[in-house]
């Protein structure tokens, strides 16, 4: 291809010449139409075509060595395969062999152990289950590790007379250390997760204290002792610092093994279950708060107009316009000298304006004492909407996403009884107080409007 376009653009350049060579005949100018001329022009199209053949040389000698070096290349991955493919069927070879040789000795082995095979069977259950239990054992918190010693039951071997031993030496241990105390040191975490080397107490296999009272958490997987978020009452707690420092021989002792401590830790305290009730459960706090503090003032108020009524009754001489009974006498001595009608009146109208002084706010009481169970159903309701709706978006598989709506609708419900029911004792009190009151107005009332009767006796026979 190289060498027809070197021709090509030789038969080009002889055709230019040829054609300059007309033209200068044609135009009579001078030109240069001698031999020499051709001559050159020859040796020039023999240089170029000798440099084409080169460069054709040389692409064609680097072609066949790309080509020497592929083929070399393809003879050594050739023999690499068929060196995998040899070391492949040796493998499968010794490995059919191996199989072929464990197979003869578990036979042998079946046969030599006889009945002993069941034996040690149930050696190796025993043995697993029993690493299950020093995996979760308190006692693992000062010897860590020795589940370990019992790695035996998995596997495919008969149990060796270590073995043996190991697992008698284990079983005796854990019954010996199960009825003793023991100090010892061990990292234990706090709230935070942070650890820190303590002298802690160990109390059989069922609890383990610090020196300041506090009970201890074993986790497995970590192998670690850990601090209860939520401790028992101070009361205990004390108990076990006493005990620790070896002060008294009483103590509080989980008898499941630290399960009821946990439990402890997941019982919600009074404002967490205040928390539960959401918003309504807030509203009749608030509802709750109010009702008690005017039931309070409203208590107050009652006692000392009682007490001022009952000071007036001691002192019919001194008659005071300060107490709901004074000011009944007052207006009946300043209309003694008038009419029996007019005196009637004067009475009356003096009793029925102490009356609303003594109810006054008696209703707004009564009022919140039935309105905080009406928003207790009221959480109730809204409870059972959010369980139910996530009942239907989740379904009943976990009851953990339905007690959040379970729980509003029961705090809700307490917390409207626990604001109803002591309000309503204290308005049935404070009611009976003003109609007592009241009863004492209306006998003295009545007994102002009889004709001929003195004021001063009037307060007596009250």
């Amino acid at each position: 291809m190289k060498f027809r376009h070197t021709l090509c653009s030789s038969l080009i350049m002889i055709l230019l010449t040829t054609a300059q060579y007309t033209w200068a005949d044609t135009t009579g100018t001078k030109s240069n139409t001698g031999p020499d001329s051709l001559r050159a022009l020859l040796q020039e199209v023999r240089k170029q075509v000798t440099v084409d053949q080169q460069v054709e040389a040389a692409r064609l000698q680097k072609f066949k060595d790309e080509h020497d070096l592929q083929a070399q290349k393809l003879a050594e991955a050739e023999a690499r395969l068929k060196e995998a493919e040899r070391r492949r069927n040796q493998l499968q070879a010794q490995f059919d062999a191996n199989e072929l040789k464990l197979s003869e000795r578990q036979t042998t082995l079946d046969n030599r152990s006889g009945q002993l095979g069941e034996v040690f069977g149930v050696i190796k259950q025993q043995a697993e289950d029993f690493s299950g239990i020093l995996q979760t054992s308190l006692i693992s918190s000062q010897y860590p590790d020795r589940h370990e010693q019992l790695a035996f039951s998995n596997k495919d071997r008969i149990p060796t007379v270590s073995d043996l031993k190991n697992l008698w030496l284990l079983l005796q241990q854990e019954m010996t250390e199960s009825a003793e105390t023991a100090f010892f040191e061990a990292s234990v975490a706090n709230s935070s997760g942070q650890l820190q080397t303590k002298k802690v107490l160990r109390l059989g296999a069922f609890n383990v204290i610090t020196a300041n009272g506090e009970y201890l958490d074993y986790i497995p997987d970590q192998q670690q002792l850990q601090i209860y978020a939520k401790q028992p009452d101070t009361q205990f707690g004390n108990q076990a610092k006493s005990f620790y420092q070896g002060a008294t021989d009483t103590l509080l002792i989980d008898p499941s093994r630290g399960g009821l401590l946990a439990l402890l830790g997941q019982t919600p305290d009074i404002k967490e279950r205040i928390q539960q009730g959401g918003t309504i459960g807030y509203i009749i706090m608030g509802l709750g708060a109010l009702g008690f503090l005017f039931a309070l003032l409203k208590l107050v108020s009652t006692i000392r107009v009682t007490l001022a009524v009952k000071r007036q009754l001691n002192s019919p001489d001194n008659i005071s316009d300060r107490n709901p009974l004074g000011r009944v006498l007052l207006s009946a001595q300043t209309g003694k000298t008038e009419s029996q009608e007019a005196l009637e009146n004067r009475v009356s109208e003096a009793l029925l304006k102490e009356v609303p002084h003594i109810e006054r706010g008696l209703t707004f009481i009564k009022l919140l004492a039935a309105v905080a169970p009406l928003l207790g159903l009221l959480g109730t309701v809204t409870g059972m909407i959010g369980t139910f709706q996530s009942i239907t978006l989740f379904g009943t598989g976990d009851p953990k996403l339905m007690a959040g709506g379970i729980s509003q609708a029961l705090m809700t419900t307490v917390l409207g009884l626990s604001v109803a029911i002591p309000l309503l004792f204290g308005h049935s009190f404070i009611a009976a107080q003003a109609r007592r009151l009241l009863q004492i107005l209306q006998q003295k009332s009545l007994a102002l409007t009889l004709p001929d009767t003195p004021v001063r006796e009037l307060a007596h026979a009250a």
